[in-house]
């Protein structure tokens, strides 16, 4: 129990920090081209509602967050054991991770939590 409620709060934590990453880069004014008057926070979901362009735009993140959640899950299929509640990697995406101590691991795990 204690694990599946780390790795939730894991996943929302990242969740969030994109989040804010994204609000604070359209609050600064960048737009993808076409995208110019679009209004920035919450105020976007509904200019996005108004246009069929808009609504394919939401139905495509619809569609992505879809596969991001069955994407990042523990891989059964996959014979990999996760190192720790909310590793996603799934023996395809390393960066380096497994060749560091677990004493740096540790550390970037603390930090992450800390700041989720």
């Amino acid at each position: 129990q204690f694990d599946r409620l780390r790795e939730v709060e894991i996943k929302h934590g990242r969740i969030s920090m994109l989040a804010v990453t994204g609000y604070l880069t359209t609050a600064a004014g960048i737009r993808f081209p076409g995208a110019e008057d679009i209004p920035d926070g919450f105020a976007a979901w509904g200019a996005l509602a108004k246009t069929q362009d808009g609504c394919n735009v939401l139905l495509q993140m619809a569609f992505f967050f879809g596969l991001a959640e069955i994407v990042n899950r523990p891989a059964e299929w996959a014979d990999v054991t996760p190192e720790f509640p909310g590793d996603y990697r799934n023996g395809a995406i390393d960066f380096g991770w497994d060749k560091q101590t677990d004493e740096w691991k540790m550390k970037k795990r603390a930090i992450e939590l800390n700041n989720g």
